[in-house]
């Protein structure tokens, strides 16, 4: 990925250092989802952040938590941490 300058970096964009492991082929978007849940948002503060619906990054959050197979947040972070 090239490196863009801060000032053109898309809202949503986490810089590749910051990213968790995408192996369980997360999408992009979820990617970025869940970098924001490692550093403890909740989904409310999330939406916000991204500009997204808050139902919008509810369904992301599923879904990284099925593809984690996770029953919830607080599991898939202490086993992400």
């Amino acid at each position: 990925m090239v490196s863009l300058p801060t000032s053109t970096r898309l809202r949503n964009e986490v810089p590749a250092g910051d990213r968790p492991d995408a192996s369980p082929g997360l999408t992009p978007a979820e990617q970025t989802v869940l970098g924001l849940l490692l550093s403890g948002l909740a989904n409310k503060e999330i939406a916000a952040a991204l500009g997204k619906a808050e139902p919008t990054v509810k369904h992301q959050v599923s879904s990284i938590l099925r593809k984690y197979h996770q029953p919830s947040r607080t599991r898939l972070l202490a086993v992400l941490r």
